[in-house]
């Protein structure tokens, strides 16, 4: 009778065991769904800056408080864009990404885009701050190149950045 009652507790002990991994991994799961989630918001929002910002430099007369507010939000963004790819934060979550394997598997070379990327939004701003039309337009085109450039290598669709 003793062993049956070890043999009970035994299995009691690694269902229990099983349901709590079983439990971690969805916590797990949800946590990096979450994060996805995140990212694409802030993608999201970083797109529509943009669209706005291209809009608005490409009138002859821009409001320059749209265009200062856009580039301002654009460089914080870009200030934090490395930040949205925690390791384990791409495919197989639950979650459509477009984020490539490449991300986590060549780290480097993703952050050396991610500070070509900040470098030239806070290029942008500068110009931006000037209120020189044409230095802004080139200043955009260059930072939407680098988007663009980053999205080919990292991304698996194309980029939303549009040069005029």
């Amino acid at each position: 009778m003793g062993i049956r009652i070890d043999r009970a507790i035994g299995h009691m002990a690694t269902i229990s065991a099983v349901l709590l991994i079983g439990v971690a991994g969805s916590a797990r799961a949800t946590g990096i769904a979450q994060i996805i989630h995140a990212r694409q918001r802030h993608f999201h929002e970083l797109g529509k800056t943009a669209h706005s910002l291209r809009d608005q430099i490409g009138r002859s007369h821009p409001n320059w408080l749209v265009v200062t507010a856009d580039a301002n939000r654009i460089d914080r963004l870009a200030s934090a864009l490395p930040s949205w790819f925690p390791a384990g934060s791409g495919k197989g979550h639950g979650v459509d990404t477009r984020a490539r394997t490449a991300i986590w598997i060549h780290p480097q070379e993703f952050a050396r885009f991610a500070r070509l990327i900040l470098r030239r939004a806070q290029n942008l701003r500068q110009a931006v701050g000037s209120r020189d039309l044409g230095a802004a337009r080139l200043r955009a085109r260059k930072l939407g190149q680098s988007c663009d450039s980053c999205h080919r290598r990292f991304r698996g669709s194309s980029s939303l950045w549009h040069p005029w």
